[in-house]
């Protein structure tokens, strides 16, 4: 990668994006291509080609649009063979100038990105990437822009769009597609964790806490245009969402040794229940830890990334919350975080029929054990002033 692009791609998250009233947006997929993007709110479908494979979409309050193009050559023809020849048919089409670089992303060895200028009825430029898709033959092309004027500070809002794309799901939950091409990885380093006096030692990526605090800091800038508008509750759901997703893939080595270290034990100390012991376990842990906040200016989150976390570099009750919920989830159990403006607070749940308070998730009659991560209680110990089922707001997790 270019060193003026990373440095395009850091200088971005400095810039904080407004606008006025928006529109809801709920997740783009397609089920024949088996591909997903869950943008910001406020995205509406302008145009659609007449085959039906490509669509346009803009927004009514902000200058910031996407183009949306499946190429599959068993319908198109021959459009190129790799990622890279793809887009650039894609690009060369809207007569557009452009630098193509390519990388590997999950599993696929070729991807490529491109960031390109071009004249319609004014000047634009943007990003634009392109995936292989699991049909053999088949790629998604997305082109996120904007006004040339724009550009620097709508950059946030363009790279969470194209980082929300999904082209397998199951790898739904791995670091996103910008994400990987701005920190591509470094090889482990080695970690240990002392859990409840057991001592684990497990890996992360070189690259992972600069790469989460990359997406942290580009969705925050997103989240900032949402907080004084109506969907403010929306923008917040997605911004734990989107973070989770990198995150749990991240950790997914930690999730492993954990499990592997923990549940076997929980297993013999509590046959007829392991998972609330295994789920207490984990939530005593993150008890302990040590609470810090670092002071941020308010255009900078101050959410501890997990990375982070796990390296000792601070952490937070909505860190806490979520990294209770990824070794929950990966253990395979139900849980999902619950956030608060009024208490400015956030906690986690778990699914077990256990006694204590709960948070029923509305029209399904399921309860969830509410668990205090700050607080040294019990799964379902909630204090009196926290109690107010009402001004909670649940954060579902893929």
């Amino acid at each position: 990668m270019t060193s003026h692009k990373l440095q395009k791609l850091f200088t971005s998250l400095l810039f904080i994006l407004f606008c006025s009233t928006l529109a809801f947006a709920e997740n783009i997929s397609d089920s024949v291509y088996n591909y997903s993007l869950d943008v910001p709110e406020g995205f509406e479908l302008a145009e659609i080609s007449d085959d039906q494979m490509s669509y346009h979409f803009t927004h009514p309050n902000y200058p910031v649009q996407f183009i949306l193009k499946v190429y599959d050559r068993a319908v198109t023809g021959n459009t190129g063979s790799t990622a890279d020849e793809v887009l650039r048919t894609a690009l060369k089409k809207l007569s557009a100038s452009m630098e193509i670089d390519t990388f590997a992303w999950n599993k696929n060895p070729i991807c490529a990105i491109s960031d390109f200028s071009m004249t319609l009825d004014q000047q634009y430029s943007g990003w634009a990437i392109c995936a292989p898709l699991e049909k053999q033959g088949a790629f998604v092309v997305v082109l996120a822009y904007t006004t040339a004027d724009a550009r620097q500070s709508c950059n946030p809002f363009i790279m969470s769009i194209l980082n929300s794309l999904c082209t397998d799901e199951n790898f739904y939950c791995y670091p996103g597609i910008i994400a990987t091409y701005a920190f591509p990885y470094e090889g482990y380093r080695e970690i240990s964790l002392n859990i409840q006096n057991n001592l684990i030692t497990t890996e992360i990526d070189k690259s992972d806490i600069d790469a989460a605090q990359f997406v942290l800091e580009m969705e925050y800038n997103v989240l900032l245009l949402y907080s004084k508008h109506n969907l403010w509750k929306e923008a917040w759901q997605r911004y734990y969402r989107m973070v989770y997703r990198d995150s749990y893939g991240r950790l997914i080595p930690v999730s492993a040794a954990v499990i592997e270290k923990l549940y076997p034990l929980c297993e013999k100390a509590n046959p007829s229940n392991p998972s609330l012991t295994y789920a207490q376990t984990i939530l005593s842990w993150v008890q302990t830890f040590d609470y810090k906040r670092d002071n941020q200016s308010a255009s900078t989150t101050d959410f501890t990334n997990l990375p982070a976390v796990l390296c000792g570099k601070g952490n937070d009750c909505d860190s806490r919350s979520m990294l209770v919920c990824v070794l929950l989830r990966a253990a395979g159990f139900e849980s999902f975080m619950l956030i608060s403006r009024e208490y400015s607070h956030a906690m986690t749940t778990f699914e077990n029929p256990a006694p204590g308070q709960k948070y029923e998730v509305e029209g399904t009659g399921r309860e969830f054990l509410m668990g205090e991560t700050t607080a040294k209680v019990t799964w379902g110990t909630i204090a009196q002033e926290h109690a107010d089922r009402s001004k909670w707001i649940p954060v579902f997790l893929p």
